[in-house]
């Protein structure tokens, strides 16, 4: 096969999971119509993600905005054998009072209310992709890349429809303790830097150090199985075809486990 013919059918694979790669950063990067945006989004999932092999920073940003409380959150770290950072960009239907929000269900946001979301991400100081689109849940993932969430630091914009929206939701970013150094706005446009990892003691920081252990060792379990391939396409075609059940799960992100069927 060609490099396109690789591209065009792992495309044709991973579509049902709600990606599609991008080869000139090697990343999978979510889409616009993807089946989690029937989902929505509740904090509950923040805190599942670690039983899903999901070691992250969730950053979680509320503000009221059109008689609607919105919910727009920020994501890095490792998703199983994954890297990856999102934006995503939900509301309520209603004014949810402060001691609600996260305690009810967030729908993703319709078309006309999508934001231009631009977003970058660094590992050890290194570019590991950019994305920019309009988009209501902008994700990417580098596949087979170990990282602790502490080692990244993630930028974000997102250009709003006015800035009134960009001013409400500067008043959610003071709410959640947001220090002024680590945001700007710019009429519409709102960049956020986000590079502290959140710390977690007890049970909690054991499960999350023994769960980076197995994503660790699935990452090198990935690239020996795959050997001796290199490139991501011809990895995945590979084991797609030895190793099917291993495929779809490396396509679990953030679906929490959600099972999805891929026709030869």
């Amino acid at each position: 096969m060609s490099e396109d013919e690789k591209i065009r059918r792992l495309n044709e694979l991973i579509c049902p999971f709600g990606f599609f790669y991008e080869p000139n950063q090697d990343v999978f990067v979510s889409q616009i119509h993807a089946w989690q945006r029937k989902e929505g989004y509740e904090a509950l999932f923040d805190n599942l993600a670690p039983k899903f092999n999901m070691v992250i920073d969730a950053y979680p940003v509320y503000f009221n905005y059109q008689d609607k409380t919105w919910m727009i959150e920020f994501w890095k770290g490792q998703y199983g054998i994954n890297t990856g950072a999102e934006t995503g960009i939900y509301h309520a239907n209603r004014l949810v009072p402060k001691e609600q929000r996260r305690k009810i269900h967030y729908n993703a946001v319709s078309d006309e209310e999508m934001p231009l979301i631009g977003m970058c991400l660094k590992r050890k100081g290194k570019m590991l992709f950019t994305q920019k689109s309009y988009h209501w849940w902008l994700a990417a993932f580098r596949m087979g890349t170990f990282s602790e969430p502490a080692d990244l630091v993630m930028h974000t914009s997102i250009t709003f429809s006015s800035p009134k929206a960009a001013e409400a939701f500067c008043e959610g970013l003071d709410e959640a303790g947001y220090e002024k150094l680590r945001y700007r706005r710019n009429n519409r446009r709102v960049t956020v830097l986000l590079e502290d990892s959140q710390k977690f003691a007890g049970l909690n920081g054991l499960h999350r150090k023994f769960v980076q252990g197995i994503n660790r060792c699935c990452c090198r379990l990935y690239k020996i199985a795959a050997a001796p391939f290199v490139r991501t396409p011809d990895r995945l075609l590979f084991l797609y075809e030895q190793l099917p059940g291993c495929f779809r799960r490396m396509f679990r992100l953030h679906s929490f486990g959600k099972k999805v069927r891929v026709k030869k």
